[in-house]
């Protein structure tokens, strides 16, 4: 008999949230962001961006390295192949001219399976993968930047 494994993630928790006049999530640096996506791309195929309607560095992005979506929701979705070229516009130039991530959501899978969320403008973090190195990985960055108080598993 094949057992299933339960499907569990990670979600970030940061040490306190600091917002702009839009409600928008800011960092004093985004390197912890970086980070993330760079280890999570490891294992990722595909990406999804989604951005609201005056977000236009990042539907920009969306528009060269993906292809528009149809949308149950008033977000504009984006999605294409997580290639080289792409993760390294969607890591180096994440930050838009407002100080914030240019994405109101990042989402990359492997197939159709979700290995990474960025939410809320890197406000809410979810990470898909729980193995060992995985959780040693994390536990790094919550030293490398005290923003990370740490993470819950869920």
């Amino acid at each position: 008999m094949e057992r299933k494994e339960k499907a569990r993630m990670l979600i970030l928790e940061f040490e306190e949230h600091r917002t702009n006049e839009e409600g928008k999530e800011i960092f004093e640096s985004c390197d912890w962001w970086k980070e993330l996506v760079s280890r999570a791309a490891q294992d990722a195929d595909r990406f999804e961006v989604r951005c609201w309607e005056d977000e236009q560095e990042g539907i920009a992005f969306g528009q060269q390295y993906g292809q528009k979506q149809e949308s149950s929701t008033k977000e504009i979705v984006f999605a294409g192949e997580l290639t080289g070229q792409a993760l390294s516009a969607l890591v180096d130039d994440c930050v838009g001219a407002d100080g914030v991530l240019k994405y109101f959501t990042l989402n990359l899978y492997a197939g159709e399976k979700l290995l990474f969320s960025s939410s809320h403008y890197g406000s809410e973090i979810y990470w898909m993968k729980d193995s060992f190195a995985e959780i040693g990985f994390l536990m790094m960055l919550t030293k490398k930047y005290p923003l990370i108080k740490g993470f819950d598993k869920r």
